[in-house]
């Protein structure tokens, strides 16, 4: 019986061209790829919004979550800082103020549009700081939501219809 020796073939310097162009390959398709909070525009496919949209996009779309935290926690808050129970009526009137601040955070002001007042400093400081809060804890930990607690932040302060700043 004769033995055959397994021929090993030499790819020599292939293997490295393969694997360059493997890396370049991935890397090109790995560019491409989105992350979900930078979802295309209405009517653009395939691209990405400028940077400075994204936290925009994180607050719109986290805007209910954000919304509902809060109406859920009121009650509980109001009740602490020492205001009265005004019931379902006070908590929707004051997630709409809410929700007027978070999206003025979003598009900008829209002058010309009336904004709900709050009676008192003490309530618009105690709304203001628990939708900070709310937003804190429901957007995800990602490059933009610094800039979209900052632009929520601003709106908050600047955003008074009454003048006063928060």
């Amino acid at each position: 019986m004769t033995k055959t020796a397994s021929v090993v073939p030499d790819f020599g310097d292939s293997m490295e061209v393969v694997g360059r162009t493997f890396v370049a390959a991935l890397q090109e398709g790995l560019s491409r790829v989105a992350p979900p909070w930078t979802a295309p525009r209405p009517g653009v496919r395939g691209e990405r919004p400028p940077a400075q949209a994204a936290y925009r996009i994180l607050l719109r779309d986290h805007r209910e979550a954000v919304l509902a935290r809060l109406a859920d926690a009121l009650p509980a808050v109001l009740h602490a800082a020492g205001h009265p129970a005004g019931g379902r009526r006070t908590t929707a009137f004051l997630v709409d103020w809410a929700r007027t601040r978070l999206t003025a955070a979003v598009t900008g002001p829209r002058p010309g549009v009336p904004e709900p007042a709050l009676p008192s400093l003490h309530l618009e400081l105690t709304v203001a700081t628990l939708l900070l809060e709310c937003a804190s804890r429901v957007l995800p930990d990602v490059p933009s939501r610094a800039l979209a607690l900052e632009a929520l932040g601003h709106a908050l302060r600047t955003g008074s219809p009454t003048g006063r700043a928060a």
